[in-house]
Parts: structure tokens; sequence; C-alpha cells
């Protein structure tokens, strides 16, 4: 094959990979004025850049991040504004572990890795933030909305009690 025919035929097989991930996240949809869209690391729809083409610049404030949490009931913002979390407790080890497992199905998918904790068999923590900004970027928050949207949670009865904002509707 001539040489460009290897060229457009790698070019189609990316285009392809681009719109099969376009699709994944087209439920995602990120509050942003059209000044934050220029510089943002996800736009509604659109693919988010990976982490290590990001600067200081895709950082967003704690004003933002607050902003983008407001409907996103069970996402905290840290002490230091540099990291999301979310806890729950899973109804027992093996919810807990699958959880887990579906989480990394979507951050192996988004190339975007949360740190996950498991204690006292069942207590489960999710850590977001852009490790090579050491902050939060709209990537997070696109991966948290993820999480919530595509991750099936079997919650400890009790747990769900005392968070009513963890029932879907």
């Amino acid at each position: 094959l001539p040489r460009h025919a290897l060229v457009f035929g790698s070019f189609t097989s990316f285009f392809r990979s681009v719109t099969t991930s376009l699709q994944l996240r087209s439920s995602i949809t990120l509050t942003m004025s059209a000044a934050e869209t220029s510089a943002a690391a996800c736009v509604p729809g659109g693919k988010c850049l990976p982490c290590e083409s990001l600067d200081k610049s895709h950082l967003l404030s704690p004003q933002q991040v607050e902003s983008e949490l407001a409907n996103m009931k069970l996402w905290k913002l840290s002490d230091d504004s540099t990291k999301i979390s979310r806890t729950y407790t899973a109804r027992n080890f093996q919810a807990a572990m699958d959880s887990l497992n579906d989480i990394g199905k979507i951050a192996e998918r988004e190339n975007h890795h949360p740190d996950m904790h498991l204690t006292g068999y069942r207590n489960v923590e999710i850590v977001l933030f852009t490790h090579s900004l050491g902050g939060i970027s709209l990537n997070d928050i696109a991966m948290a909305k993820m999480i919530d949207e595509e991750v099936g949670f079997n919650y400890s009865p009790k747990w769900l009690r005392e968070n009513p904002a963890a029932k879907k509707e």
C-alpha cells in the first residue's frame, strides 16, 4: 500500500475510537461559561484531554468546583480545595468490591484514575483530583458524574436511610 493509504487508515481507526468515546460521554453535562469553555479540559459532549497535556490554567477555582457540586450532593470538596471525594458504606464486602470494580472500569476507559479506599470491609472513599496538576480540573467533575451515572451502588440500608441523597430517582 502507498504510505498515504497507511496514514489514512490509521487516522480512520483513530477517528472511530474518538467517535466511540464521544458517544460514551454524551450524557455528561458540565456547567461552564463561554470563557471557561475555551480553557476547558473537557467540554460537554466532548473528549477529555489527557492529563499530561493540561497546565495550571485548567485548574478550577473553589467557587467553580462548588458550583459543579451543587447538583452532586454526595461529592464533597476537600478543606484545601484540591480534591473532591465521595464516601459510602456498601451493603457488604462483595458490594463494596463490585462498586470499586465498576469504578475501575470507568477509570480505565477514560484514562483518569481516582484514589479508591476500602476500610472496615465495606466503607468506601473515592477521591478525585488531577494528579499531574495537584488540583481539580473538569476531568475530575466529568469522572464524578460518570461514576454517579454508571456505577450500580448497593448501599448499606442504614447508610442509605442516613443519606437520602443517594437514592436514585
